[in-house]
Formats: C-alpha cells, structure tokens, sequence
C-alpha cells in the first residue's frame, strides 16, 4: 500500500467517525442545552473538514510533474497544511467568543 492510500484510507475512517461523533455530541448537546458539549461537536466537525482536505491534498500532490511543473505538486501539501490550520484557528477563536 502507498503512502498515498494509506493517507486517504486513514483519512476516510477519520471522517466516518468524527461524523458519527458530531452527531451524538451535538445531539446531546442541544438536548442538554450545553454549549461545551456543542462546541465539541463542532471541534469533531472540523477534525473531519480537516481529513477531507488531507485527501484533497494528497492526491493534487501525488500528481505526476508536466510541462508547468517538472518538479512535482508535493508543495500542494504544504498549502492544504496552511488551510487547515486557518480551519483549526477559526474554530478556536469561534469557541472563545461563544464561551
């Protein structure tokens, strides 16, 4: 198995499971009226966002080098990196004004 497939098959169950997560927490949050309940199911929320990324990521960075870019698209990691750490800020900044 690649370093690309396991990046995305590590990534799928990621995403299943901060899903199934979301909607417990935010379930049982709303139920319970909790707002730190609640914000856990968005911090699950974006985990999951994050993982949809990480494949995104790898997959435009596995492509082959062409004529535009003869050394590859592996810095295409680093930017989908860029992007979820805006995502991990947002919800972070996002907690603290809802706290």
């Amino acid at each position: 198995m690649s370093r690309q497939d396991k990046i995305v098959k590590t990534s799928i169950i990621g995403i299943v499971v901060n899903l199934i997560l979301v909607a417990f927490k935010a379930t049982i949050g709303i139920l319970v009226n909790s707002i730190a309940i609640t914000l856990d199911a968005v911090n699950n929320l974006t985990d999951a966002l994050s993982s949809i990324i990480t494949i995104i990521g790898t997959k435009l960075a596995g492509r082959a080098p062409d004529k535009n870019h003869p050394y590859g698209y592996g810095r295409i990691e680093y930017f989908s990196s860029v992007i979820i750490a805006a995502i991990v800020l947002w919800a972070g900044i996002t907690a603290l004004m809802e706290s």
